[in-house]
């Protein structure tokens, strides 16, 4: 085997070993330091991310499992950097304060090794490997302070989600080798046509894959948990999910889509259902929302929804489908930063605000202005207004749906998009409004010392210019992606 087969699997054993090396640092005599622990998990993350940056240009897959090409390269490097940001949050979150320890830095670990697999899947098993790592982690830093108020409701939602998508998914993927004799993606449109192969059983195969997928998505109608996960999660937790986790699944929506594209037109139906139950159902439904968190989780189910809108045209035309599969990579690589931002912020603001009701915000743009502009900047870029990362992402979906003959479904999503405003305009409402004395001083005294700590103010800063550099620049990098 070829040296150069070994490069997309450097950087998955670098985290998934490293988080093996920090356990044993947290178990071993007189090397148990929060901090030190902390620090070796962020080298890992590091090494992970020079990996990446030093493995050829070139696509090179290993053993047909995983394949690094441009595309996951770069995601790798999201992913890398989210599992950074969520240990820097992590560190002086309130609610996380002197509970981040050996065991919750290798689950971030773990959890980015799994983001790595499952974008990176070209064999369905690799996929549902990848995932299930992400998920038993993800699952257990939700439940991490199980004192906390709904840690463990949230942990066990997730847990029976994360189970109910598992077992489709893989019922699914059962189907789809039984009718293609193959689990690698490339090889199953190839098999079909043979005397021992069904298409049928393929389709069947892929749209119970595809309903796998639209739970961890939590797309409409499969978004019942993201709510009460998002609420129920500390916000370092939260950021991660949102920015990594996600996105990760839908990188694996993506190539799965590109493999199987002339078989995608068989299940066009079910994702024109998802996406208008998604745009609409989350609008609505974030519109009667009094807490941030479970308002910007009912956004997340919308904006999902306009990602697979550029899904739904996927067809047998390899031409006409990279423009619709870059269209939909550059809006979950916005949604990522966007969100970081989002819950960056909420993260530091937990200490007046531990159960982020919107109401409790009221004033804290004027109090803090820094925090208060680089909410306003993310909140705006939600919405879609221009020269915002989020602006470009809807304009992308939406042209390109337009040009293969999805007039109703953009009407559909525009109007909808139309609708968000309302509520992202009141997050910036209940910012910027005058605070009360009594809550001004309740601000100071719970802030005070931590107006500004590096961590979050690193990585709020960092997001918040990337969201403005995602949009400034945005045909740049729509190429590049």
């Amino acid at each position: 085997m070829p040296s150069t087969d070994f490069y997309p699997v450097i950087a998955p054993a670098l985290t998934g070993i490293g988080g093996l090396l920090v356990l044993l640092i947290g178990v071993w005599p007189r090397l148990k330091d929060a901090a030190l622990v902390a620090f070796y998990a962020s080298i890992v993350l590091l090494l992970g991310a020079m990996a990446v940056l030093l493995a050829p240009h070139e696509a090179a897959g290993f053993e047909r499992f995983i394949t690094l090409d441009p595309v996951n390269r770069h995601g790798w490097l999201l992913f890398t950097a989210g599992g950074l940001a969520t240990l820097l949050l992590a560190w002086r979150d309130r609610q996380l304060l002197g509970e981040v320890d050996e065991q919750f830095c290798s689950l971030v670990l773990f959890a980015v090794t799994g983001t790595y697999l499952l974008s990176a899947a070209t064999n369905l098993l690799a996929a549902f490997i990848g995932m299930e790592l992400t998920a038993l982690s993800v699952m257990a830093m939700i439940a991490w302070q199980p004192q906390r108020k709904g840690a463990v409701e949230a942990a066990i939602k997730y847990a029976i989600t994360a189970t109910v998508s598992g077992s489709i998914m893989l019922f699914g993927i059962v189907l789809m080798y039984a009718g293609s004799g193959s689990l690698y993606l490339d090889a199953i449109p190839g098999n079909l046509g043979g005397e021992r192969t069904n298409e049928t059983l393929v389709i069947v195969g892929l749209a119970m894959v595809l309903v796998g997928i639209a739970f961890e998505l939590a797309v409409a109608p499969f978004h019942c948990w993201l709510a009460d996960v998002f609420q129920g999660s500390s916000s370092p937790v939260t950021a991660f999910i949102a920015s990594v986790g996600k996105i990760a699944m839908l990188l694996f929506l993506l190539n799965l889509a590109d493999q199987l594209s002339g078989l995608w037109p068989a299940i066009h139906g079910v994702i024109i259902g998802m996406v208008v139950l998604s745009v609409v159902w989350g609008n609505l439904a974030a519109l009667r929302q009094s807490n941030l968190k479970r308002m910007l989780a009912y956004s997340s189910v919308a904006h999902f929804g306009y990602v697979l809108l550029a899904l739904t045209a996927i067809s047998g035309d390899a031409d006409g489908n990279a423009d619709l599969l870059q269209a939909a990579a550059y809006y979950g690589l916005s949604y990522a930063v966007m969100n970081m931002v989002s819950f960056a912020v909420i993260g530091l603001l937990s200490g007046i605000n531990p159960s982020a009701d919107l109401e409790g915000y009221r004033g804290m743009g004027r109090r803090y202005p820094l925090l208060g502009v680089a909410l306003a900047i993310a909140v705006l870029s939600l919405a879609g207004i221009p020269p915002t990362a989020g602006f470009f992402a809807k304009l992308f979906v939406f042209t390109q749906a337009l040009n293969q003959g999805q007039l109703g479904l953009v009407i559909i999503a525009s109007l909808a998009a139309a609708s968000s405003l309302f509520y992202y305009l009141r997050i910036l409402v209940v910012f910027f409004s005058v605070p009360s004395n009594e809550v001004s001083e309740e601000a100071d005294i719970a802030l005070q010392g931590d107006a500004v700590v590096m961590g979050p103010t690193l990585v709020i800063s960092l997001s918040t210019a990337a969201v403005l550099l995602i949009g400034l620049c945005a045909g740049t990098v729509l190429t590049f992606i």
